[in-house]
């Protein structure tokens, strides 16, 4: 399913974004019926697990300010002009879906080796419907992502995590204790971004917290993320306890990796937000 390079995935997985190619195009898994019934189902069985909008064209909208007039199934329909972005999560629950997605992690863990194997806490399959012009707005995300792409043609802008110009260590710190929106696009470091063409057969490694947008073609967009949780929480944990020292302390936090006793301290206090975080509002989650 996955055609990977060793040398490429060892330098940059996780690291930096990277292209890829897949054999995913033209399976009949992702043929709009096919998806018109596993978004009914979705809608039906696991609301939570399905997200969709219209007419968003800031790439600063928060998820979730705008609404389809029509239901999910209907909108998937009436895609060609419906100005929709939709989102299929945990489609994995489908048996069909499950089955590729096992071919998918066997191919990366041929490459990874199975030690990775031991890091992944939840695997998934999201799958993403956008009418033609449309964008995917601005953000980060909480997971390692293979994004690939099936139907149509679009453009990716990736930055890089590591730029704190373009993502300050404030935006991290909200984004893992706070809000999902709290990465904020600054169209003036636009041309920090490397802008990735995703053509089918073809897809992108997208590490975690590397922000991204999408501007899609005057075509139907059809994509696959491949993507999982890490059982290794330390990253989020360094930046809940800078989030706390910074918003309720006033302190100006060390970033994570610059002292590895302050990292050793910050660690279980860190842990003890994310956990109090988690019960209250629930994990940070794709969106």
């Amino acid at each position: 399913m996955l055609d990977l390079k060793p040398e490429v995935f060892r330098e940059h997985f996780n690291s930096r974004h990277f292209v890829l190619h897949h054999e995913l195009t033209g399976h009949p898994l992702f043929e709009l019926p096919r998806l018109i019934e596993l978004a009914r189902d979705t809608a039906a069985k696991r609301p939570d697990d399905l997200y969709y909008d219209a007419g968003v064209t800031d790439l600063n909208e928060r998820w979730g300010t705008s609404r389809c007039e029509f239901p999910v199934d209907e909108t998937i329909r009436r895609i060609e002009n419906a100005g929709a972005f939709i989102i299929l999560k945990r489609a994995e629950s489908d048996p069909a879906y499950a089955g590729l997605l096992q071919r998918c992690i066997s191919d990366l863990l041929q490459i990874s080796g199975r030690e990775l194997e031991r890091k992944m806490r939840r695997r998934e399959v999201i799958l993403f419907i956008t009418s033609p012009r449309r964008i995917t707005t601005y953000h980060i995300d909480s997971e390692t992502n293979f994004l690939l792409q099936v139907h149509g043609e679009k453009d990716i802008s990736i930055f890089s995590k590591f730029d704190r110009e373009v993502l300050p260590e404030e935006e991290i710190e909200r984004f893992w204790c706070e809000d999902n929106n709290a990465a904020i696009y600054k169209p003036e470091l636009q041309h920090h971004a490397d802008v990735v063409r995703l053509v089918p057969g073809n897809g992108v490694h997208i590490p975690v917290n590397a922000p991204h947008w999408v501007q899609n073609d005057n075509n139907i967009s059809v994509s696959v993320s491949i993507n999982y949780h890490s059982w290794d929480s330390e990253y989020a944990h360094l930046y809940c306890a800078n989030y706390f020292l910074r918003r309720k302390l006033g302190l100006k936090p060390t970033p994570p990796a610059r002292s590895p006793w302050l990292d050793f301290l910050k660690r279980p206090v860190g842990a003890a937000l994310l956990k109090y975080k988690d019960r209250r509002h629930g994990p940070v989650r794709k969106r």
